[in-house]
């Protein structure tokens, strides 16, 4: 029996159904792993770098966002809304926490994006999804806990594939 092993940059953790390598299974299916150690980051999501100077309005609703990453830092902060085709590509591991503030600017969820393994998700750059209440715990929708691979998430980020499927943070806001 094969075990693949993915270190993510942010955590250490081992995750046994990812890979390393060019060689990737076609069944990394297992996002189990990937939910823990992800979920373990967004805990502490505010001990990680915060790349926006101010909250900002999002383009998806009349909400302000701040955001938090860990991992490719630098890379992720050349990537803007406002322009595409950046050819950026950021490490696997790398965790995207989004706040979303309330009218009062009160944290009302987390968003939530990681980079998984080659195999992951390769009809989305293999990125991982989530959305949580403000502690972290996974909100749930009629299909269960919206974590892993969330094709509700595919058609803002679809559009983004020159910039690894992510919109980044307004650059005058950094």
């Amino acid at each position: 029996m094969k075990t693949y092993v993915a270190v993510l940059l942010v955590v250490g953790a081992s995750c046994s159904g990812c890979v390393v390598g060019n060689d990737p299974p076609s069944d990394v299916d297992d996002v189990d792993d990937v939910d823990a150690t992800t979920l373990d980051v967004v805990d502490a999501y505010r001990g990680l770098s915060q790349i926006n100077s101010h909250a900002y309005v999002s383009d998806l609703g009349p909400f302000d966002i701040n955001c938090y990453v860990a991992g490719d830092v630098a890379k992720y902060q050349q990537i803007h809304p406002e322009q595409s085709g950046s050819g950026i590509r950021v490490a696997v591991g790398t965790v995207i926490v989004r706040e979303v503030l309330d009218a009062q600017g009160a944290v009302e969820k987390l968003t939530v994006m990681a980079k998984g393994p080659p195999g992951f998700d390769p009809s989305l750059g293999d990125w991982w999804f989530g959305v949580t209440d403000p502690q972290g715990r996974p909100l749930e929708d009629d299909a269960g806990a919206l974590l892993g691979r969330l094709t509700q998430c595919h058609g803002c980020h679809d559009a983004r594939a020159q910039d690894d499927y992510l919109f980044g943070v307004p650059s005058i806001d950094i």
